[in-house]
C-alpha cells in the first residue's frame, strides 16, 4: 500500500505543471551559477599565477645584478609580496574566498583599489554572479515550499483526501508517502541538474578534479539534500496546520521570509548588541601611544649613555610589546564572542546552518579567515628574520649609505613564501557536524509535528 501510495505521488507531481517548471528552472540556474563562479574561479586563478610570475621575474632580475651594493639597492625597492591562491570547490560556496585579498605585503594586506578596478567591467562589481550555495538557500528552498505546501490542505480543498482515506489506508502511510514522493519529485531535478554542473567542471577543466575535490563536493551535495528535506518538510507540516491552500501559501511565505532573508541579518546586529566589540581604530590608536611611550623612554635612556642602559631599553621595549599583545588578543577575543553568538543566532534558521556547514565543507567559511591571519602573521614573521638576517650578516651602514661585505648576500630561495592552512576532509566534517546535526533535528521536528498533526487533520 505504502509503495502504491508513493507511486501515485510521483506521478501526480512529474504530471503537473510545477515539476517541469521546476526541472527546467533548476537546471538552467544550477548550470548557470555553476559556469559563471567557474568562470570567475579561473580568472582569479589567472590573476594569481600572473601576479607570482611577475613576482619571480623580479626576484630573478635582482639576482642578475653583479655589483652587491647595486643588488641590495635594488632589494630595498623591491616590494616583497605574497600571493594567495583561490580554493577550488569557491565555485559551489565562495563564502570568504572572494573577499580575502589575493595580494600580502610584508607590512599589511589589502584589496584591490577602485585604479586597480578601472579596466574591468563595473557592473560585474554590482552585480555579483551567485555560487551553487545560493541557490540552494534562496531559491531551492522557496521551491521546496511552493511544491508540497497544498500536498494535505489542497487535497482536502479537492475532496481527494476523504477519497483516499476512505480506502482504509492508514493516516501515517498516506503522510509518508506524500513526503517520499513529494521530496522525490524536488530531489530529482536538483540531482540531475547537479550532475550536469559537475560534468560541465570536469570537462571544461574549470578546476582541478581530484580525490578531495570530488568528496567535499559529494559532502555539500548531501547536505544540500538535507537542506531541500527540511524546507520541504516545513511545507507538509505547515499544509497539515492549514484547511485551504492560500492559508498555507501565505504562512509558507512568510516562514521562508523570516527564515531565509530576516534571522540571518538580524543576528549579527543583535550579536553586536549582546557582545560588542571596542573600535578596532580604538585597539590601534592605543598600540600606537604604547610604541610612542616606549620610544619616548628608549630615547631617553640613550641620552643618559650609563653601562646597563641597553638592557634596561631592551626591557621597556619587551613590555610594550607585551601590553601590545594584550590589547590585540583582548579585541580578538572579543570578536570571536561577538561571531559565536552571531552564529549561534542565525542558527535559529535552518538556512545558517546549510550555509555554514556548506562553507566548511568547501573551505570557503569562517575558518579561512583565521587560517589566512596566521598565515600572514607567519609570512611577517618570516620576512622579518631574513631581514635581520641580511642586516647582521653582511651590511654594514656607512655615511655614503648601506655597504654589502658578503657579495654572496642574496639568494632568491631565501625569501619566504606565503602559505596558509588547509583542512583535511575529515577535519572540515568533524567541524561542519553540529550544523549538520541541526539540520537533521529540523527535519524530524518538522516530521514528527506533521504526523502528530495529521492523525488528528478534520477531513471533512
Amino acid at each position: 500500500m505504502l509503495l502504491l501510495t508513493i507511486r501515485k505521488e510521483i506521478v501526480h507531481n512529474i504530471l503537473s505543471f510545477r515539476f517541469l517548471a521546476t526541472y527546467a528552472l533548476l537546471f538552467c540556474l544550477v548550470l548557470l551559477a555553476v559556469f559563471l563562479m567557474a568562470q570567475d574561479y579561473q580568472g582569479r586563478l589567472q590573476e594569481a599565477t600572473t601576479e607570482e610570475a611577475r613576482i619571480r621575474e623580479s626576484v630573478a632580475e635582482i639576482d642578475r645584478i653583479d655589483d652587491p651594493n647595486k643588488q641590495f639597492q635594488e632589494f630595498q625597492r623591491f616590494n616583497q609580496q605574497g600571493v594567495r591562491r583561490p580554493r577550488p570547490l569557491s565555485i559551489l560556496a565562495r563564502g570568504l574566498d572572494g573577499v580575502l585579498p589575493m595580494q600580502i605585503s610584508s607590512g599589511r594586506w589589502w584589496n584591490q583599489s577602485s585604479d586597480d578596478r578601472l579596466g574591468r567591467n563595473m557592473l560585474l562589481e554590482i552585480f555579483r554572479a551567485p555560487d551553487l550555495v545560493y541557490i540552494i538557500n534562496i531559491v531551492l528552498s522557496l521551491l521546496a515550499l511552493l511544491f508540497v505546501f497544498d500536498a494535505v490542505c489542497g487535497e482536502k480543498e479537492r475532496g481527494t483526501l476523504k477519497i483516499l482515506l476512505a480506502n482504509s489506508v492508514p493516516r501515517d502511510t498516506v503522510l509518508l508517502a506524500k513526503w517520499i514522493g513529494g521530496y522525490v519529485s524536488v530531489a530529482a531535478p536538483f540531482a540531475v541538474a547537479s550532475l550536469g554542473g559537475f560534468a560541465y567542471v570536469s570537462l571544461s577543466g574549470a578546476v582541478t578534479v581530484d580525490t578531495e575535490v570530488v568528496h567535499r563536493a559529494l559532502l555539500i551535495f548531501g547536505v544540500s539534500l538535507l537542506y531541500i528535506s527540511a524546507f520541504f518538510t516545513l511545507g507538509l507540516m505547515i499544509s497539515t496546520f492549514t484547511h485551504r491552500s492560500s492559508t498555507a501559501l501565505l504562512v509558507s511565505l512568510l516562514v521562508w521570509i523570516c527564515w531565509i532573508l530576516v534571522v540571518p541579518n538580524v543576528a549579527p546586529i543583535v550579536a553586536r548588541l549582546a557582545a560588542p566589540v571596542p573600535d578596532r581604530r580604538v585597539i590601534d590608536a592605543e598600540k600606537q601611544a604604547i610604541d610612542r611611550e616606549s620610544r619616548l623612554l628608549h630615547e631617553a635612556i640613550s641620552k643618559r649613555k650609563v653601562y646597563g642602559d641597553q638592557a634596561e631599553g631592551e626591557r621597556i621595549q619587551k613590555e610594550a610589546k607585551e601590553r601590545q599583545d594584550k590589547l590585540e588578543e583582548f579585541f580578538r577575543d572579543r570578536m570571536e564572542r561577538q561571531v559565536s553568538w552571531a552564529k549561534n543566532l542565525a542558527r535559529v534558521s535552518p538556512s545558517a546552518s546549510y550555509v555554514l556547514a556548506s562553507t566548511r565543507l568547501a573551505g570557503t567559511g569562517t575558518d579561512l579567515f583565521d587560517h589566512f591571519e596566521k598565515g600572514l602573521e607567519q609570512y611577517q614573521r618570516d620576512q622579518q628574520e631574513v631581514m635581520r638576517e641580511i642586516y647582521q650578516g653582511g651590511v654594514e651602514w656607512t655615511r655614503q649609505g648601506p655597504e654589502v661585505k658578503n657579495p654572496d648576500w642574496f639568494s632568491p630561495d631565501m625569501l619566504p613564501r606565503f602559505s596558509m592552512f588547509t583542512e583535511s576532509v575529515d577535519e572540515s566534517l568533524d567541524s561542519a557536524l553540529s550544523d549538520i546535526l541541526l539540520l537533521v533535528i529540523y527535519n524530524v521536528l518538522f516530521f514528527m509535528l506533521a504526523f502528530v498533526r495529521f492523525l488528528r487533520y478534520d477531513i471533512t
